[in-house]
């Protein structure tokens, strides 16, 4: 059974993010949690563009999630209001499923530039970090690696000498062995009921093996296990060499996320059977793939980011290709993202709401509208992943029925991904 969790930025990320907690009630769907990350939530770093403060400062006096989310809704229903072709629930309302991102992209990024870094103040954060996970009661947290970061803001890109010393980190697999150690020798000493998944990093198939095969041996000598694991560095599979990650030129850039990241899964379930988590790299388009070669869980920023980025010109939506009735509803771009300006109407929705209203919200002065509209189009896209999961569910055969959708060219995507991984 695979779970995908939608990401939210709760705490930074802009002043539309906090309006997930506003329209939460849309995303109590079967198969989809919510990652949290535990930069910005926790309130422990020096953050420089941070949003709902006085609310986020609180939440150390919770011991749930769950139940910090609701009042959330509350502390937000009481200074705002929400778009008035909403209506509301005011009632707590559920998400099936809470994950804690580590956010050492944005804590390492931190130290760097401002030249505070050592291996100690990283190890040091370990014992914090899990306690807070345990604290609000999140199902599995992902324990502390030197990630590197997929998306810049300001002027990250351009910091060239903390960007080459970021990159040397997260590529040290002597120095990431050394959390794993630290995190492993924490679960002797200190027993947490939430779940910890140790991320496996690597920079082609072979390292990727040797490092999750080092991670077991860390386990045996230590005497103490994670609970599972998940397979991170993967998330803009743009930048990955082709030749590097045997990618034929049959393949195309549309599928590639799912080669790789099923031979990669594939080298996992070989040495272990343990809960299997894809970090940022849950595309929509081969999540099947993805579910087939023994991921149990995922996740993927692009359907936010499409849907918030650049209003009514800019912000796309996710062309779906099944309806409630897992039924193929679309003969074009089924599960890629389109300009909601170029929608017309060849294509069929299935979400509540029509594309003329969508677009009228986008446009409208005003900005609740707007922030519902991109609330909106983002729940289109995490409704088509739980349809695809349930897709998955319901047939042991669901690879080859997704071969022969209403979609030519979808099928011969998945034919060809199919082919390739056979091979």
């Amino acid at each position: 059974m695979h779970r995908f969790y939608l990401t939210n930025n709760l705490g930074g990320g802009g002043t539309n993010v906090s309006r997930f907690v506003d329209y939460k009630q849309l995303f109590d769907l079967p198969n989809i949690g919510l990652l949290l990350n535990y930069y910005y939530l926790s309130g422990n770093f020096d953050i420089k563009m941070k949003f709902d403060t006085s609310l986020i400062n609180t939440i150390h006096n919770y011991n749930d999630i769950a139940d910090f989310l609701n009042v959330a809704k509350t502390y937000f229903t009481n200074c705002r209001s929400v778009s008035s072709f909403f209506k509301q629930n005011v009632e707590p309302t559920t998400i099936n499923g809470y994950m804690l991102d580590n956010g050492c992209g944005n804590i390492l990024r931190d130290l760097l530039q401002n030249d505070t870094y050592s291996s100690k103040l990283i190890n040091k954060l370990i014992e914090p970090f899990h306690d807070f996970a345990e604290l609000l009661k999140f199902d599995f947290a992902i324990a502390l690696d030197y990630a590197m970061k997929y998306t810049y803001k300001d002027n990250e890109s351009r910091d060239l000498k903390s960007k080459k010393l970021w990159q040397k980190l997260a590529g040290d697999e002597e120095i990431n062995l050394s959390l794993i150690t630290t995190t492993l020798e924490l679960f002797k000493s200190k027993k947490y009921s939430h779940h910890i998944y140790a991320p496996i990093h690597g920079f082609d198939y072979s390292s990727f093996e040797d490092y999750s095969q080092k991670i077991l041996e860390t386990e045996q000598k230590i005497g103490s296990s994670f609970n599972g694991f998940a397979l991170g560095g993967i998330a803009d599979t743009r930048k990955l060499p082709n030749s590097v990650w045997s990618i034929s030129s049959t393949i195309s850039g549309e599928i590639k996320t799912g080669y790789i990241v099923s031979k990669l899964c594939q080298s996992v379930r070989s040495k272990t059977d343990r809960p299997l988590h894809i970090l940022g790299a849950g595309s929509i388009y081969v999540l099947p793939f993805i579910i087939n070669a023994g991921a149990t869980s995922s996740d993927c920023h692009s359907a936010w980011r499409r849907a918030s980025d650049g209003g009514f010109d800019k912000a796309k939506i996710l062309i779906p290709l099944l309806n409630d009735k897992l039924e193929f509803i679309n003969s074009k771009h089924a599960l890629k993202y389109v300009r909601i300006r170029d929608i017309d109407d060849s294509y069929n929705f299935d979400f509540g709401y029509s594309i003329a209203d969508l677009k009228k919200l986008y446009q409208s002065d005003n900005k609740e509208n707007l922030y519902f509209a991109e609330i909106l189009a983002f729940y289109e896209a995490i409704k088509q992943y739980d349809l695809i999961i349930r897709f998955t569910n319901t047939y042991s055969d669901f690879l080859q029925r997704l071969c022969k959708t209403t979609d030519n060219e979808f099928n011969t995507n998945y034919q060809i991904l199919s082919d390739s991984l056979n091979q």
